[in-house]
């Protein structure tokens, strides 16, 4: 059966409005370019650029200086989903094997702290701040 187009626009304007109205309120919250620092499992400092677009957008670890150069890991945005971690939290979910096999997928919980600072930890316990530039 096919639906008139007079009545299939009032239809998709109303899945629109409910598919917006079902996306928590403070994702966009979260939208920007982030910095994210933290230290790695081998006590090195790390940095990556972060951008948040909605429920979406890219994680992208900084080479260390005369570093990680043949790194495919580093250096690339990799896709980020952003989902609810539950009271006020927010998860992001860096997933770099669905474009590099081999590089390793992330699970960030943040809160954010304040308008400019989320702060948090990755699923494995080592704490991150990403500052909004």
């Amino acid at each position: 059966m096919t639906v008139p187009a007079s009545r299939a626009l009032p239809a998709v304007v109303l899945a629109l409005v409910l598919a917006v109205a079902g996306m928590p309120a403070h994702a966009q919250a979260f939208d920007g370019e982030w910095i994210a620092s933290y230290t790695s499992g081998g006590g090195h400092a790390r940095e990556a650029d972060v951008r948040i677009a909605g429920r979406a957008g890219t994680w992208a670890l900084r080479p260390r200086p005369g570093k990680d150069k043949k790194d495919p890991c580093v250096g690339r945005p990799f896709p980020l989903m952003l989902g609810q971690g539950g009271a006020g939290a927010v998860v992001l979910r860096v997933e770099a094997s669905a474009t590099v096999s081999g590089c390793d997928d992330r699970t960030l919980t943040l809160q954010a702290q304040d308008a400019t600072t989320l702060a948090g930890e990755f699923s494995n316990g080592t704490a991150v701040t990403l500052t909004r530039r």
